[in-house]
């Protein structure tokens, strides 16, 4: 298994950014797929490959994984900041297509996070549903407008808010991953599959419930996985073969 880590400048960023890659190229495995990985709020585009056993899932499926840098974006382009979900969506499949020799079948091409990566991953998907196969949500946040009105949030996590989405903190319809699926449905093409799970003592079980119960009732083809654990790497590592076996068509 290769491991790399790529430094390029990012014109949609104005400046250096990382990018870490998992290929399995070097051990002998063909890599026939892409997985785009996005982090969590207070991650980097490191900790996948440090805190889980994503190189195994790599080597054993022949999946290249992209690991992108967003700190704490929201994969948003934000209202004051940096255009992450353009860079996320744009720039960094053509940069690693053509630096990596990607397979760019969008059949062959999936796009999975968690927590704050988990609601960068649906949006990818339901904005963009004919270059994704499928989607993965891992403890995600699944409510962006629940999650803005959480009257738990410090007065830190509230400016970082404001940063990303105003001043009055209104989310727009292509931030809003219900206001993104009924699009979709509405426009009536390809809607990918997509997988969300969560843990029960999770602090976002009760919007994934939510957003399971909506999702069911809609024409996605849509599975939702429920059990012990809270908003932590035990969780995130138990949930990766759950998520392999869903993007993969394997029996749990």
């Amino acid at each position: 298994m290769a491991h790399l880590t790529i430094d390029t400048g990012s014109p949609t960023l104005r400046m250096t950014t990382n990018i870490h890659v998992v290929s399995p190229v070097d051990a002998g495995v063909q890599a026939n797929s892409t997985l785009y990985l996005l982090h969590g709020a207070g991650d980097n585009a490191s900790t996948w490959h440090r805190l889980t056993t994503i190189e195994l899932y790599a080597a054993k499926y022949g999946c290249t994984v992209i690991m992108p840098e967003a700190n704490r974006s929201y994969y948003t382009d934000m209202e004051y900041g940096l255009d992450y979900f353009h860079y996320v969506t744009q720039e960094l499949p053509d940069i690693c297509g053509r630096m990596l020799r990607l397979n760019a079948d969008p059949e062959r091409t999936f796009v999975a996070g968690l927590s704050m990566g988990g609601y960068g991953a649906l949006k990818c998907a339901l904005t963009y549903p004919d270059r994704y196969a499928k989607a993965v949500s891992l403890s995600g946040v699944t409510d962006i407008q629940k999650r803005l009105r959480d009257p738990n949030m410090d007065a830190g996590k509230a400016k970082e808010m404001r940063a990303v989405f105003g001043t009055e903190l209104a989310v727009k319809p292509d931030q809003d991953l219900y206001a993104l699926a009924e699009r979709r449905i509405k426009e009536g093409g390809k809607l990918p599959p997509v997988l969300c799970c969560c843990g029960t003592e999770d602090p976002f079980i009760g919007m994934n419930r939510e957003f399971a119960e909506y999702m069911r009732k809609t024409p996605f083809e849509f599975q939702y996985v429920e059990g012990p654990g809270t908003h932590d790497w035990f969780f995130w590592e138990r949930h990766l073969k759950t998520s392999f076996d869903f993007l993969f068509h394997e029996k749990n």
